[in-house]
């Protein structure tokens, strides 16, 4: 009897063996279930990147946004402010307009965008009998600079030095306005002077205008975006020297008319605006064509002249 219970109680080896397979088979399910739940917030999310964020991105999202890396007020950088230099190239006489290369650094570009990041606004134009007005013929974006900030005043100060005994030293500039560009968006044809000069808001009469300009390209990671002067003409051939930054004309196989400027970060374009008579020269109205893709930025920097009241 003895032997029949111990019989009984002892489980066969095959039994035994088939018990602890499925306790083996359970525990593998257990940890494949753990994986999945672990790994498919991953799966999911990158399901979503690869399939779903184009259509939620934002239409005018930034690229390449390396300004948020640099810091405008680096000591370093406002020293290498004061020492930059930059060479120059007659484009025209008449009206005078000059290419600069290298009028910013890359990080001083950079920079620049950094300060006017969180300010960029719908661009409207300014009216020639006071006020503002948004425009279908512009469709940029807007940002002031404040003159304030030690990196503006850099700037400020080099365009200042390269006009010269143009302006006065108790002639100011605006403020300088940065322009963002993405695909499709541009600006029609335009003057950046008034045809009649304005008056100031400070009670004292005195009349003002632009006597010049200069637009600096600070971002130039786009297709098309070209600046073009219609009534700026340059010799065929002129433009070899300045390595393809400069063509005649609006379109490859055109009449040549006018001039186009590419855009090149860091580079400027000057131009004279107003002449010693103190009337405005039409021969320089421009255009911002439209960006192919893409995002460009440049930056208006407007000498601020005073004038003597205008006949009728």
């Amino acid at each position: 009897m003895a032997k029949l219970i111990q019989s009984q109680s002892a489980v066969p080896p095959s039994r035994k063996a088939s018990n602890t397979g499925k306790l083996e088979l359970s525990t593998a399910q257990f940890l494949s279930f753990s994986f999945t739940l672990l790994t498919l917030p991953l799966l999911l999310q990158t399901l979503y990147t690869i399939y779903f964020s184009p259509y939620f991105a934002p239409l005018h999202a930034p690229q390449n946004d390396s300004s948020t890396s640099i810091n405008p007020s680096s000591p370093s950088l406002l020293t290498a402010c004061r020492a930059h230099t930059y060479t120059t190239q007659i484009v025209s006489l008449d009206p005078l307009m000059i290419y600069i290369n290298n009028f910013t650094s890359g990080a001083e570009a950079e920079a620049l965008i950094k300060l006017g990041a969180d300010d960029f606004e719908d661009s409207f134009i300014s009216r020639s009998g006071g006020g503002n007005q948004k425009v279908s013929g512009r469709t940029s974006q807007s940002a002031p600079l404040a003159v304030e900030e030690p990196l503006v005043a850099c700037i400020v100060d080099r365009a200042r030095a390269f006009l010269g005994t143009m302006l006065h030293a108790h002639e100011p500039f605006s403020t300088p306005q940065l322009v963002r560009y993405f695909q499709t968006q541009r600006y029609d044809l335009h003057t950046d002077f008034w045809p009649r000069h304005q008056r100031l808001s400070d009670g004292s009469g005195r009349l003002f205008n632009r006597p010049a300009s200069f637009f600096v390209f600070l971002r130039d990671n786009c297709t098309a975006g070209e600046t073009w002067f219609p009534g700026v003409s340059i010799e065929d051939g002129k433009e070899v020297g300045l390595g393809g930054r400069v063509r005649r004309g609006k379109d490859d196989g055109d009449d040549g008319k006018g001039v186009t400027f590419k855009p090149v970060k860091g580079s400027a374009v000057f131009w004279v605006n107003i002449g010693e008579d103190g009337v405005g020269d039409r021969r320089v109205v421009h255009a911002g064509l439209p960006v192919g893709e893409g995002e460009k930025i440049g930056m208006n920097i407007w000498p601020r002249k005073f004038y003597a009241a205008q006949d009728d």
